[in-house]
């Protein structure tokens, strides 16, 4: 008999599989502040919907005659659920294949192999996403027209002290700590043919965007010139590439606004962490540039392909 908790997070697995019921009923036990509900079936699912208060979904792409798309879309429908995060297990993902999904609602894609630590990340955005989505759901939409009182990227650019703080609190808690520098890969076509606020108004929406898979610990800076800075407390060097991945898939299904006019975009996406780039005996502002440095090496590198990810080596730095 399933418990239908009342104020406890509550997952509704979607799977036929006793493999993937197994892999989620040890992770969700060892959350402890979790309650996991399991359907194999459309009907069981919107059931669960109706009656239990449900946290998040994953379907099982692999689910015995379950229409994925047709799910997500009936899902979608109630305004109950506008904000649920749904999350699909999957091994294909191909373009036409996220796209059609995240068009029918999905939020995001877990890959098989199922990995404990890839599936922690994709919740944690997931969540974090669609809880903001729902706060600045109709508060969009910012076009500077003409001389308008928006402040300039050079106002917005570069770090603060929170940025210091981050590196101070991880040398000494010895935690990690990782960085992603991205850089939207059309801003300098869109900046010539388009102009200044045009292409401001771009790196605003591009912005709000990024915001809504932020963390509650994570730190975004608008770096000016279609570029961001993304620091990410307690993040290991494969939980940041998950959480890079991610970002890129997003970016693949989304369209951005600059007042009326349209435009998608790709991004390149650098990335470092303390642990590659820090020393211990140097100051904390120091660790900063080192770190800030072995992201920019990435990202040079992921800017010759576009659209890519590239983690930090060594081997690149100038001799």
């Amino acid at each position: 008999m399933i418990l239908k908790p009342e104020k406890l997070p509550t997952l509704l697995l979607v799977t036929s599989s006793p493999i993937v019921r197994s892999f989620f009923e040890e992770v969700i036990d060892k959350l402890e502040d979790y309650a996991l509900v399991i359907a194999n079936s459309r009907l069981e699912t919107l059931e669960f919907l109706e009656k239990t208060h449900i946290t998040l979904i994953v379907i099982d792409e692999k689910t015995t005659n379950l229409d994925m798309r047709a799910l997500c879309e009936e899902i979608r429908r109630s305004k109950n659920n506008a904000n649920l995060p749904i999350l699909i297990i999957t091994g294909h993902l191909k373009k036409s294949f996220t796209k059609t999904l995240i068009q029918a609602g999905a939020t995001d894609f877990i890959r098989e192999p199922l990995d404990e630590d890839e599936f922690l990340v994709r919740m944690d955005l997931a969540m974090k996403a669609m809880s903001t989505q729902s706060k600045m759901s109709g508060l969009r939409g910012h076009l500077p027209k003409g001389n308008t009182s928006a402040p300039s990227l050079e106002k917005r650019s570069f770090l603060d002290d929170r940025a210091t703080r981050v590196i101070h609190d991880a040398l000494a808690e010895k935690s990690s700590l990782a960085l992603i520098l991205l850089e939207i890969d059309q801003y300098g076509q869109i900046l010539k043919g388009r102009g200044e606020n045009v292409a401001h108004a771009l790196t605003l929406d591009f912005e709000d965007h990024l915001q809504k898979l932020m963390r509650s610990n994570d730190l975004l800076y608008n770096q000016k010139e279609g570029r961001f800075a993304i620091f990410l407390p307690k993040t290991s060097c494969q939980a940041s590439e998950y959480i890079a991945e991610n970002i890129l898939e997003y970016l693949d299904a989304e369209v951005f606004s600059a007042g009326n006019i349209r435009f998608t975009v790709t991004a390149s996406i650098g990335i470092a962490t303390l642990e590659q780039t820090g020393d211990s005996t140097k100051n904390d502002t120091i660790n900063l540039e080192r770190l800030m440095n072995g992201a920019m090496s990435s990202l040079k590198e992921a800017k010759k392909k576009k659209n890519t990810i590239v983690t930090y080596s060594k081997k690149r730095e100038p001799s």
